[in-house]
């Protein structure tokens, strides 16, 4: 696990904790809805389908998770990740109260190193993640997600833009502990780096921050 996740998992377990006063409040709420803003744009753009393998890296409280299984009727085991054993502890909780514990199974992992065997998902999300990563866990978390798709599958992530306002990056570094806020141009290369040449762009409505959001489907490039 690099540096910078490791100071991630530790944001997430003060946060899901209950240590950071308003913030870890407000957090939680945003948690809890974000599955019912995000899940419509991705059935619509990232092509789900009830047949879909899928795995969240990041995946928080599974809101996003429980939202898209439920609404494709998804009859695949889902799987989420996260560094944080906090987050975890009430993921499981939530799948428990939805009745979906035989269809989404959480790991404790970070994204830089996933733990599974290739070509094992059709989908995978990566939601408010890659501000928490540098370049180098950027590009291994990338590369890892690029072998743990079938050729042909597709990766979405979303993510907070930087501002031209400097005071609005400042509150965003400083409330989610952000280590580096990307834009497209650098996102694609990133992308095109791993072996997803080709991205298009949706829209995510996300109204917890006062800047636009960064949302890419990259295809996983079929070898020839």
């Amino acid at each position: 696990m690099y540096e910078d996740e490791k100071f991630a998992q530790t944001f997430y377990d003060e946060l899901e904790g209950g240590r950071l006063g308003i913030l870890s409040f407000v957090g939680r709420r945003v948690f809890d809805v974000s599955g019912y803003l995000y899940v419509g744009n991705l059935l619509r753009h990232c092509g789900l389908r009830s047949s879909h393998r899928v795995l969240e890296i990041g995946c928080g409280a599974a809101s996003i998770l429980t939202r898209a299984n439920l609404v494709s009727g998804n009859d695949k085991r889902y799987f989420g990740i996260d560094v944080s054993p906090i987050m975890l502890d009430r993921a499981r909780q939530v799948i428990h109260r939805k009745g979906l514990g035989g269809h989404i199974f959480l790991v404790e992992s970070p994204a830089s190193a996933l733990p599974f065997k290739s070509e094992s998902f059709d989908l995978v999300f990566l939601a408010y993640v890659i501000k928490h990563l540098s370049d180098e866990s950027l590009t291994s978390c990338l590369r890892e997600v690029h072998r743990v798709l079938v050729p042909g599958g597709n990766l979405a992530f979303w993510e907070f833009l930087p501002s031209p306002f400097p005071w609005i990056n400042r509150y965003i570094y400083a409330i989610t502990r952000a280590q580096h806020l990307r834009t497209y141009p650098e996102a694609l290369s990133f992308l095109a780096e791993a072996g997803f040449p080709k991205a298009k762009s949706f829209t995510v409505i996300a109204p917890w921050l006062p800047t636009k959001t960064l949302a890419l489907v990259a295809e996983k490039r079929t070898p020839p």
